[in-house]
């Protein structure tokens, strides 16, 4: 069994360490019928193109996006997760640090999400550790995930549900990221990064057999970056779980983009 080693010890108390920016008041403001943010001097830091805002809750604040679900986001306008809440509901306040997201999903049932007060998702142990003086929690560590990734080098394409979407979903369960069925809904995850800021722990994601068209059919996970070239593990149709390079002429051609899920 694959138990992360990286631990937090959450007390009730938190301190934050905060810069220059993080400590600048983000206030709702309104353009419109749209709402963004401001800063104290009323500049718009944040775009007017939300239907609701709330105040910002340390580094991350709640807004509602088109689907009318409560949102929230860094102080870049970075989203960080979705609460299931809709716009006629209050947006979830934490609880002892952390907020807790229920909601069913259609594949995978009852699902239970938790984030910390970076908009982070975390990996609680059992819910006894909620109603303790501190929690204990997990967070994504990016050489755990490779080294999970490793264990599954060689396994046929499906067998235990390893597919190219089941492959990376396998990789982040452990630390309390809930990923979606499909590659091109996991390709929804996250925010985009530019290919000269990807680093391990990414994901990238493909086009099919025909590398003109340009829908996600395929996913695979970043472990290593030299210069330009990038080394990533997924699950293949034909070789199964391995490792392949962004220069290797099949997936050069078929790259659409990268992802960050964790952070």
């Amino acid at each position: 069994m694959f138990l992360p080693s990286f631990r937090l010890v959450v007390p009730f108390i938190f301190l934050f360490v905060t810069n220059a920016f993080s400590q600048k008041e983000f206030r709702p403001c309104r353009s419109g019928e749209l709402y963004g943010f401001c800063d104290e001097n009323g500049k718009v830091v944040i775009p007017q193109i939300y239907e609701k805002t709330g105040p910002f809750q340390g580094n991350i604040g709640p807004v509602v996006r088109e689907d009318s679900f409560w949102w929230f986001i860094d102080k870049s306008g970075n989203f960080r997760f979705n609460t299931r809440r809709w716009s006629n509901q209050a947006p979830p306040q934490p609880e002892k640090g952390l907020y807790k997201i229920k909601y069913f999903d259609p594949i995978f049932a009852n699902v239970t999400e938790y984030y910390n007060r970076n908009g982070l998702p975390v990996k609680v142990p059992n819910e006894d550790s909620l109603r303790a003086d501190t929690i204990i929690y997990s967070i994504f560590n990016v050489q755990e995930a490779i080294d999970r990734a490793r264990l599954k080098l060689g396994t046929l394409y499906g067998l235990d549900n390893l597919d190219c979407s089941g492959f990376i979903r396998y990789i982040f369960s452990p630390f309390g990221i809930n990923l979606p069925y499909y590659a091109r809904e996991i390709s929804e995850a996250g925010r985009e990064i530019p290919a000269a800021k990807v680093k391990p722990g990414d994901l990238v994601f493909f086009a099919g057999s025909v590398a003109s068209n340009k829908t996600v059919n395929h996913v695979g996970m970043v472990i290593s970056v030299k210069g330009t070239e990038i080394e990533f593990i997924h699950a293949s149709t034909s070789k199964g779980v391995t490792i392949n390079k962004s220069s290797d002429p099949y997936y050069k051609v078929r790259y659409l983009y990268s992802r960050r899920i964790f952070g």
